[in-house]
């Protein structure tokens, strides 16, 4: 018997659901190019905002790559398009290769200017009943709740990840020295879809997301801290020293292309930092990042407004009693192996992501995932 019922998770996800700080959807700002934004007036630069994963699954084909293609003799999806099978919720749940791919635009390597210019044609396009994309995919944020009992089990169903991974792991950053580790302890992740990333490394689609830490107090749950993705790996606070509007919505500052996430407003820029598995037999210690000469820009408070996105709770580990509730359907897209994007020449040259479900310790143990990828920031407002 889960120790949160489903329920319960909604109504917590709701609570405590983030509100972002995001560059506006303006076409005529023109494409979130990083090179440029230290020169350029911090509103006239535009963005892609987190969206229902319909925009990109509609618009989506999945393509098994180039070598496997010619492997099974099936020549034709190399050049036509509309022989690749759509990404649909049927075929998706249905896949099981990680080597498949969903692509939105076609070739291996993206065009930013083509994928900025098919974007808001998609958002204005009407449907048979005249709803536009706008509508038809609004502002969305994927919440996946997890008890620690929760993110235990995961991690011992799961044969890639190691029991030196988790175990021990009691919550350190957030914690008072001494505390032991409680079963019910929550985490709320909030995962964001953008249809691209137009950064250093440009790709199709862009998985990115925050982590808020709860713990019980009494009857009610208190927030303690959280962890904001960033790239790889990302940084942590603690609740007193975050941004929070009505002591509830954590404020998340998005930066310009890569939708990296970050606890507040610099001008000059955020260093991007790796730590973590850069081999995968060795990690670095939290606290040891190296500077890869790249920054992210996020827009200041007064030149824009906090946007509230509407949340999905994602029906993992447990969903809603309706088997007919349309959650479910969220089952589906999220068991999917594959890349978010083209990715035929690799992880680092215009790779797309893979989903939500497929981070491995982010995912199944975010509290042990916070400790081993994250480092504390140390930013003050």
């Amino acid at each position: 018997m889960p120790m949160l019922t489903w329920e319960e998770r909604v109504e917590l996800a709701q609570r405590f659901a983030p509100r972002l700080v995001l560059f506006p959807e303006q076409k005529e700002a023109g494409r979130p190019n990083q090179v440029l934004l230290p020169n350029r007036p911090n509103h006239d630069v535009g963005d892609y905002h987190p969206r229902s994963v319909e925009l990109l699954l509609e618009h989506g084909r999945l393509y098994p790559g180039t070598l496997r293609s010619i492997a099974r003799l099936q020549f034709a999806p190399l050049w036509d398009y509309s022989q690749r099978l759509p990404a649909t919720l049927d075929h998706l749940a249905k896949n099981r290769h990680d080597y498949d791919q969903i692509r939105l635009l076609g070739p291996a390597i993206p065009n930013p200017d083509q994928a900025w210019e098919l974007y808001f044609k998609l958002l204005g396009d009407q449907d048979a009943d005249g709803r536009r994309g706008y509508d038809r995919f609004p502002l969305t944020t994927y919440a996946h709740v997890v008890t620690r009992e929760d993110a235990l089990h995961a991690c011992q169903a799961d044969p890639k990840i190691k029991s030196e991974d988790y175990q021990g792991k009691v919550g350190r950053p957030f914690y008072l020295s001494g505390d032991e580790a409680q079963l019910d302890d929550v985490v709320l992740q909030y995962w964001f879809c953008y249809y691209f990333d137009d950064w250093a490394n440009i790709h199709e689609a862009d998985w990115e997301g925050v982590s808020i830490f709860l713990r019980k107090d009494g009857v009610d749950w208190q927030p303690l801290g959280a962890a904001y993705h960033a790239h790889e790996n990302g940084a942590r606070r603690h609740w007193d020293d975050m941004e929070v509007v009505d002591n509830t919505h954590p404020v998340v500052y998005v930066a310009a292309g890569s939708h990296a996430a970050y606890f507040q407003y610099t001008p000059d820029g955020h260093e991007t930092q790796l730590s973590g598995a850069i081999i995968a037999q060795f990690k670095f210690k939290v606290g040891f990042t190296v500077n890869n000469g790249n920054r992210d820009f996020v827009a200041p408070h007064d030149a824009t407004h906090l946007y509230v996105p509407g949340v999905e709770v994602l029906p993992d580990p447990i969903g809603p009693t309706a088997e007919k509730d349309p959650t479910w359907r969220h089952k589906q897209w999220l068991s999917y192996p594959g890349a978010w994007g083209a990715r035929e020449l690799g992880r680092f040259i215009a790779g797309g992501p893979t989903g939500p479900s497929q981070k491995g310790l982010k995912w199944l143990n975010p509290f042990a995932w916070s400790e081993v990828e994250c480092w504390p920031d140390y930013l003050v407002y």
